[in-house]
């Protein structure tokens, strides 16, 4: 049988596979256009999916699509979506084991497992944080910004806990599943989707390279506009490598750093450090670090979570970044974020950002 995990179940698999060393994602093409569905065994499907995807209160169904009303499953434990829209290539991800066995499955019939891309994900999201709108449990624009979040998960290097992505640990150091680029390609090309254009304005403000959900609330008050949060810093990258100059390497200590966020114009490096870098090895490293950027004229800013999770910390941080890129940007381009930091209509646009974004738990991000 091929099944399809839809919505939150696909989302917890998703989370799974990319945390698991045992699977692996794998873009499934055409898929949704060319396989039945097959006989839907469910009591036999609940024992193949990991305990994680399977919903954990008694009675809970799995949220399965479908490519026509017809195929529709009324099976007891099943919630059938019908996903009639005109879809892409790829707009789903086949979940393998690295072993390379198949799935274990009662009944003569193999088992295929696939999952939304992240395109279809963001959706998804927005689907379900549009009903939250609804019921007067989300304000719009705190719905947004948590809607946000997503994209950056999937074309960052962290997943959240499928089980409970608030509050659980997040894993590191993995590939991301997608880029902006893909993401806005898929909103571009699926048709007849609820909420593909609200999906679409989100994708349009993700970048990749996150590396934990600290450095996604970063990313974002680094670069939204000032009515939305932001400061709107310089253009920046996110966890990409950077070689040091010929002349230095017999000074530093290490031969390539990756700051997790770098201005190279403005020589001016962000760093967000976990819970792990308060140990002495942590900040020994921390210290080495700051001493090779140095040494490069890369002024660099370690923030921790004290840094981030008040709405005064997170200001002066964002005050101390400000005045070392004035040092390109001039002194205008300063008094222009002190205004925008002071501005009481920009200020409660970020208080909604930092309580949407800021992680429950600090994220124990392992030192580089």
């Amino acid at each position: 049988m091929n099944v399809f995990l839809a919505g939150t179940d696909s989302l917890k698999f998703t989370r799974l596979a990319r945390a698991s060393p045992d699977l692996v994602l794998e873009p499934a093409g055409n898929a949704h256009r060319e396989l039945a569905p097959g006989i839907l065994d469910v009591p036999a499907l609940r024992l193949a999916l990991p305990e994680e995807v399977i919903p954990a209160q008694p009675g809970t169904p799995l949220n399965l699509t479908f490519f026509s009303r017809g195929n529709r499953s009324g099976a007891h434990g099943v919630r059938s979506r019908a996903l009639l829209a005109d879809l892409p290539d790829n707009t789903f991800l086949e979940v393998l084991r690295t072993s390379g066995e198949p799935w274990p499955c009662a009944g003569s019939e193999p088992l295929r497992l696939f999952v939304e891309s992240a395109g279809l994900s963001l959706v998804r999201v927005e689907q379900q944080l549009s009903r939250q709108v609804e019921l007067g449990a989300l304000t719009s624009a705190a719905a947004f910004y948590r809607l946000l979040t997503f994209p950056m998960e999937a074309c960052g290097s962290y997943a959240r806990d499928p089980v409970d992505p608030a509050h659980g640990p997040c894993a590191f150091e993995l590939p991301p599943i997608a880029t902006p680029e893909g993401i806005i390609a898929f909103l571009e090309e699926a048709r007849g989707i609820r909420g593909i254009k609200r999906a679409r304005r989100a994708a349009a403000l993700v970048q990749s390279g996150a590396g934990s959900p600290e450095e996604t609330l970063l990313s974002f008050a680094y670069k939204l506009p000032a009515r939305m949060g932001g400061v709107e810093f310089p253009p920046f990258q996110e966890n990409v490598p950077i070689e040091w100059p010929l002349e230095v390497l017999g000074l530093v200590e290490h031969r390539q750093m990756r700051p997790d966020f770098h201005w190279s114009g403005q020589r001016t490096a962000s760093e967000y450090n976990g819970k792990d870098h308060i140990s002495e090895k942590g900040f020994e490293e921390d210290q080495r670090r700051i001493r090779d950027y140095q040494a490069c004229g890369i002024s660099v800013f370690p923030a921790s979570y004290k840094n981030v999770r008040t709405i005064q910390a997170l200001d002066a941080y964002l005050a101390l970044i400000a005045h070392s890129l004035a040092r390109t940007e001039g002194p205008a381009f300063e008094r222009r974020v002190r205004k925008t930091l002071s501005n009481p209509d920009a200020r409660q646009a970020r208080v909604v950002l930092l309580s949407q974004m800021l992680p429950a738990v600090p994220s124990e991000k392992p030192t580089w």
